[in-house]
């Protein structure tokens, strides 16, 4: 049975105040604390509750034994630790707003002065990669932003981001890295000459989708010589696909840049990610599904895996559901345990502001059961986990 505590979360030793019962033991905790009722939620529940056959036991005063109390002594200091960690996300977040304005200025920049846009595209991709390949930890983390009015911006650092990843990943050397960050933050600058209409507009006519994909043309233009070949290829090829199917030119397999193929890879899982309609929006775990799955053959399978890995079983963003019965959030993947990420809990007695944060790596006892569609879950559950459901990324470095 899934039941709720009518306590305060430091005054007893589960993780969480609601949870599902599974164990003798957790019954054993649960008349430990004197209790007289817990509230208890059947769509939640396997069983219904038992019919009382007799009238109550009196409730008997609480008596905590050592090892439970131990428990409550671990959670009391782990407070300590969440605060700090909240503390951590609201600079983490303030950073990420930062990077979001320097890609603004960015783009804006590069239709002005070019060769000034791309030298500050350049700077920002330096500071990035050295973000990944000067700490080795360094992975990528959920971020909760406001900027509901940048999506292209938001679009081109998660897609700069991802690619810096899967660089990471195979090995790159830190110049050919620098390229490919670039390239990722400039894939989409071609856009700037295409109309809205038109580039919100699904599916287009023939005329349409003509003009759209001019976008790869018009950037190259944009960036002239200002940026190196690799830049430029990422550029006028990041919709080439692996068996020949994208534009402009239907190229296929070597003939396709190798940074290209990398940035065609976290421009795919970003765009299924946020797409333009939030109601088409495939959950992270559903998304990196659809491309192994069924999109394979559109990319260089061994980048494909190198994301995968990088990612992790579940990635950030993935909603799920875990052993003690929470639901919760995947907000950063766990360095070299991908079954084991950090997660946000919902839990409605607690504000969001102090959400409980569980690195699953330090919870021998708990797991995660299985991924959730975040339209099975209720408004408030969405709302407290991730208010704007949009799967924002930044650079997570060791300890934060």
């Amino acid at each position: 049975m899934f039941v709720s505590l009518n306590l305060g979360w430091l005054d007893h030793p589960f993780l969480v105040n609601s949870f599902l019962i599974k164990e003798a033991e957790q019954l054993a905790t649960l008349r430990e604390l004197g209790l007289s009722h817990v509230s208890y939620d059947p769509q939640r529940s396997k069983s219904k509750p038992l019919v009382l056959q007799s009238a109550p036991a009196v409730c008997a005063p609480m008596h905590i034994t050592p090892e439970n109390q131990h428990l409550m002594d671990e959670k009391r200091a782990r407070t300590g630790r969440m605060a700090q960690h909240h503390e951590r996300l609201l600079l983490f977040e303030r950073e990420y707003e930062e990077a979001i304005g320097a890609t603004k200025s960015v783009h804006t920049e590069i239709l002005r002065q070019p060769q000034r846009g791309v030298a500050q595209a350049a700077a920002m991709s330096e500071q990035l990669t050295a973000a990944f390949l000067d700490d080795q930890g360094a992975t990528v983390m959920m971020v909760a932003s406001n900027k509901v009015d940048d999506l292209s911006h938001q679009h081109a650092l998660n897609v700069m981001i991802l690619t810096l990843l899967i660089c990471k990943g195979l090995g790159i050397n830190r110049e050919v890295m620098n390229a490919a960050g670039m390239g990722a933050l400039l894939h989409d600058i071609g856009k700037t000459f295409i109309s809205k209409t038109v580039l919100r507009k699904s599916p287009r006519n023939r005329s349409e989708e003509t003009l759209y994909r001019l976008h790869c043309e018009y950037g190259v233009n944009i960036i002239g010589e200002h940026a190196n070949s690799g830049v430029r290829a990422v550029v006028a090829q990041h919709h080439e696909y692996f068996d020949g199917s994208g534009f402009p030119h239907g190229s296929q397999g070597a003939q396709i840049n190798p940074l290209a193929r990398i940035v065609t890879i976290a421009d795919r899982y970003d765009s299924l990610c946020n797409p333009l309609r939030l109601a088409d929006a495939l959950a992270p775990a559903e998304a990196l599904s659809t491309m192994f799955a069924h999109e394979a053959k559109l990319f260089d399978a061994a980048m494909l895996a190198v994301f995968i890995r990088e990612l992790g079983v579940y990635p950030p963003g993935s909603l799920v559901r875990l052993s003690n019965g929470s639901i919760a959030m995947v907000i950063a993947a766990a360095s070299g345990n991908t079954l084991k990420p950090k997660v946000l809990i919902y839990e409605p007695g607690v504000p969001r502001s102090e959400a409980i944060i569980l690195n699953l790596t330090e919870s021998l006892q708990v797991r995660i059961d299985c991924v959730l569609k975040p339209a099975a879950l209720e408004h408030g559950v969405i709302d407290y986990l991730n208010p704007r459901m949009r799967v924002a990324y930044h650079v997570q470095k060791t300890g934060a």
